[in-house]
């Protein structure tokens, strides 16, 4: 009988990522925050932004996107973060949860020719 050695490697650490979880939170993979540049073992500040038309999530660094009467969320050093006003703002169905939306590009979302988002923001598709 012939053994497959399987190496524990974690793919799906190093996709960039945002799920809207079942339990009504946001979660930023690790993957997300290697790319975004956020610390990797403490909480950090993420100003978030929905584009319904195209189902995005944009995201950026609130010292780099300062968008006045827009309070950041705080993410755990776990990357979670109730999702409660997120989803209140947009009206997404809590039966459709989970819901995971994956980086669009490699980097910021101003340097990708067909995105019109904000310089030093992330965008991140709904994967349908």
């Amino acid at each position: 009988m012939a053994l497959t050695w399987i190496s524990n490697d974690f793919d799906r650490n190093t996709k960039a990522y945002i799920t809207i979880e079942k339990q009504r939170r946001l979660f930023i993979s690790a993957g997300a925050r290697r790319v975004i540049g956020l610390p990797t073992d403490g909480p950090f500040y993420l100003s978030v932004a929905y584009d319904a038309a195209e189902k995005r999530i944009v995201v950026g660094k609130p010292e780099l996107v300062k968008q006045p009467d827009v309070k950041p969320f705080k993410f755990d050093k776990r990357g979670n973060v109730s999702a409660w006003p997120f989803l209140r703002k947009i009206g997404i169905d809590f039966d459709k949860l989970p819901q995971r939306y994956y980086l669009i590009g490699d980097g910021e979302a101003s340097k990708q020719p067909y995105l019109a988002y904000p310089k030093g923001t992330y965008a991140f598709q709904l994967d349908e």
